[in-house]
């Protein structure tokens, strides 16, 4: 009986790992980075992503930005499965140098900043420590899952195949404030690209697409003056993905001083695929 008991336990935990694995399979993105540019009259912004998911438990997130002398370097960790945000890294460089630290607890968000020393050159982790907070989740939250404005790409990736109209809400965290985010599944326009794969392989002309609506409204009461973006997009976010390949190929939004605008794929470099 005992051995019985003991095989039992030994195979839910092998079929709890199998469908974990499943799961983690069914959220792989098809690319590992993924580099977008929109030029506007004197500036040129871009933007780069690119994930790491060598590991099964969590991935991690790089997204590098950069316009007009001013730049930004974000590194997320977070669960593969559900989106959630385990702990954020900003570092800001131009006229105005900082780092800022997220630790996502349950309760709160543990929040550091950090200024450079003006007399030595260190990298931006033993910069000076100036402030640490804890910031609370909204009452309204809920069950909610907590992720980064970054990560809404991926989590839109994956709701493109479905029937239009299918929704999926997150809360994102900012700064100080927290958003309720709707991502909403539907049918796309052509969109005009020109883009690399893999460093070699030129794509251009009028691709099919699907889209992924954004719509964002504050959890609660902002805390601070309205921040949120999505590679410096505000307003009507619309993300569309490529209906043969899956790869997002613009995202449409309002840009400061421009209004509405696109930033489209330039390059990407794909996920050697799975055995």
């Amino acid at each position: 009986m005992k051995h019985t008991f003991q095989s039992l336990i030994g195979l839910c935990a092998l079929a709890a790992t199998m469908l974990c694995q499943a799961d983690q399979a069914d959220t792989l993105p098809s690319w590992e980075a993924l580099e977008f540019e929109e030029r506007a009259f004197w500036a040129t912004a871009n933007s780069r992503l690119s994930v790491d998911t060598s590991r099964d438990d969590e991935w991690r997130l790089q997204a590098i930005s950069s316009v007009v002398g001013n730049s930004e370097d974000v590194t997320l960790r977070f669960d593969p499965v559900s989106g959630e945000v385990v702990s954020r890294s900003r570092v800001s460089k131009g006229k105005q140098q900082r780092l800022k630290h997220y630790e996502y607890a349950t309760d709160y968000v543990h929040r550091e900043r950090r200024n450079p020393d003006s007399k030595a050159k260190t990298p931006p982790q033993e910069w000076q420590l100036v402030s640490t907070r804890e910031v609370p989740y909204p009452d309204s939250k809920g069950n909610r899952v907590v992720t980064a404005s970054y990560l809404l790409p991926l989590l839109a990736q994956r709701l493109q195949n479905s029937e239009p109209g299918t929704t999926a809400e997150y809360v994102v965290h900012t700064d100080l404030n927290f958003y309720r985010v709707q991502l909403t599944s539907g049918n796309g326009v052509p969109i005009e690209v020109d883009y690399q794969i893999d460093g070699g392989e030129r794509v251009r002309g009028t691709r099919q697409t699907r889209a992924v609506s954004v719509t964002i409204q504050p959890e609660g009461q902002l805390a601070d003056k309205d921040d949120f973006s999505l590679m410096g997009l505000s307003g009507e976010i619309i993300l569309f993905f490529d209906r043969e390949t899956g790869l997002p190929l613009q995202v449409r939004g309002r840009a400061p001083r421009i209004g509405n605008t696109g930033i489209n794929l330039k390059s990407a470099t794909l996920r050697a695929p799975t055995a």
